[in-house]
């Protein structure tokens, strides 16, 4: 498909001798790049076609393509896009210009095309015309003085397209932000007088921006934003010292607040867009901060519930605890003692599970913060059931973007390495693994059985780990066992950008 060109235009151009068509096409025009013409030089006798090639192009703005028939035009035309086409009349039996340009057009080019030839003939003039070709013109006396004008209607042609492109694109711009549903109001800074004190006037705004401010009727063009302000709430005034800010130092800002006057919550921008103007954004985020209330809501009563159920349960399995110590009293056969005991076994992993529960609640309920990875472990030691002077920590300089409760995760790692892998040894360090960084629990215990590896972090065999796995994911950590016989070694993976590192100050 050959490129389209929004409009075409005559323009005249002569080379001694023949008659040659240029088709333009518009590189990077509208875009705010600069524009480079890519020409199509069409011509039979190949010194002449070099010779007006080189000069078309010595200045580096013009890129010329040459092609010694009209057939290989075409075919250049098809895998290629162009500026200009200029071509020599060429005439039989080779295809002759009138022909190039009547299949160029037919193939779909509808970009610029100039014939022109040493003939002043009339029909010859309108039968170019009509088949359509931007202008027919007879060639000139000399070459130079023919290119250099071939350059300079070329170039003005394809400023006057970037005009355009860059008056439409900002037509779009506009017309894209009065249909957005935030509020949009570009302000200019006017200063009365020498030192005088400055003030604003809004020189473009969307419906939004004025429903906001102004009844249905009144418009806000031309007004200073702050006599909008009565400073009725919370939300008028931070936007009024906003503006303030803007003007006086150029201090741009952003905050979320809610206006007690309309009921409703508006996240703000106000930004410098260049000197002596800014924009003022406002967007409605109601439903966002009513779906934030009602989520919080919907947490403290799930916790609440979660806490009182949980309450129960332990109570109850006190006395069952307790009916069962008695029972072993009251029983002398072994069988019986057996089942009593297995049952107890039970009722304690019940409430070990009732305790963790309580302990991970806590989890998600606040925003992910940095925290120094060494600080974690050791805050989880604190509760740990063994001897926590066996544990060695080498996670210097790391920051972990995670749940302010993350040093569950390490308290669980070390109490089931004494509890369960019988370990005496616990090391906690540090390790880069490409784009991510590790951080690795090993023991010098029992370690993991093979069978257990598939499903470690199910909560059907383990929930404190499991539990550790949901924990880790809230910021996308990962967690992994990956001992290859001997004590256990899990290894916590932090993605980019939930980590970072602090250089060691230097002694």
């Amino acid at each position: 498909m050959f490129t389209t060109l929004t409009e075409l235009e005559l323009l005249p151009i002569g080379i001694p001798g023949d008659i040659y068509y240029i088709v333009v096409h518009q590189s990077g025009a509208g875009r705010g790049e600069s524009a480079t013409i890519r020409a199509l030089l069409v011509n039979d006798d190949q010194v002449e076609l070099e010779t007006i090639a080189g000069q078309l192009s010595a200045d580096g703005d013009i890129s010329v393509d040459i092609a010694l028939s009209g057939e290989a035009a075409l075919e250049k035309l098809a895998n290629a896009k162009f500026d200009a086409v200029i071509s020599d009349y060429m005439a039989p039996p080779a295809m002759n210009g009138i022909d190039l340009l009547r299949n160029a057009r037919a193939r779909g080019y509808m970009g610029l095309f100039l014939l022109f030839t040493d003939k002043c003939d009339e029909a010859l003039a309108l039968d170019a015309i009509l088949n359509g070709a931007d202008h027919f013109l007879p060639k000139c006396d000399g070459s130079r003085k023919d290119v250099a004008l071939i350059r300079s209607l070329l170039l003005k042609r394809v400023q006057r397209l970037e005009v355009e492109g860059r008056r439409q694109d900002a037509e779009a711009y506009h017309s894209l932000l009065m249909r957005i549903p935030d509020g949009f109001a570009y302000h200019q800074i006017i200063l009365e007088g020498a030192g005088g004190v400055p003030t604003t006037m809004i020189t473009d705004a969307n419906d939004a921006f004025e429903r906001t401010f102004l009844p249905s009727e009144e418009s806000v063009l031309g007004r200073d934003i702050r006599t909008l302000l009565r400073g009725h709430d919370m939300f008028e005034k931070r936007l009024a010292l906003a503006i303030d800010g803007v003007i006086t130092s150029g201090t741009e800002a952003r905050f979320t607040e809610r206006s007690a006057e309309r009921d409703k919550w508006f996240s703000v921008g106000v930004y410098i867009t260049e000197p002596g103007h800014f924009v003022t954004m406002l967007s409605d985020v109601t439903a966002l901060k009513r779906a934030e209330r009602d989520l919080e809501q919907y947490k403290r009563k799930m916790a609440f519930i979660g806490s009182q159920v949980r309450h129960d349960l332990l109570n109850q399995l006190t006395a069952l605890n307790g009916f069962l110590s008695l029972s072993q009293l009251k029983v002398e056969d072994r069988s019986v003692k057996e089942f009593l005991n297995k049952a107890g076994s039970s009722g304690n992993r019940m409430r070990r599970i009732l305790e963790l529960s309580r302990e991970f609640e806590r989890l998600g309920m606040s925003p992910p913060v940095w925290i120094p990875a060494r600080s974690a472990v050791e805050k989880g030691l604190e509760q740990v059931q063994g001897d926590r002077r066996a544990v060695r920590i080498e996670l210097e300089g790391l920051e972990v973007l995670a749940d302010p409760n993350v040093d569950l995760v390490f308290r669980t790692l070390v109490d089931n390495a004494f509890l369960h892998g019988k370990a005496t040894e616990v090391h906690i360090y540090q390790a880069k693994a490409g784009e991510e960084h590790k951080i690795i629990c090993r023991d010098n215990g029992t370690g993991v059985p093979p069978e257990k590896h598939k499903l470690l972090f199910d909560d059907r065999l383990d929930h404190s780990l499991f539990l550790t796995k949901e924990a880790l994911a809230v910021t996308g950590m990962r967690i992994e066992e990956t001992s290859q016989g001997g004590g256990a070694c899990f290894e916590i993976l932090v993605p980019k950008g939930c980590y970072r590192l602090t250089p060691k100050p230097q002694s």
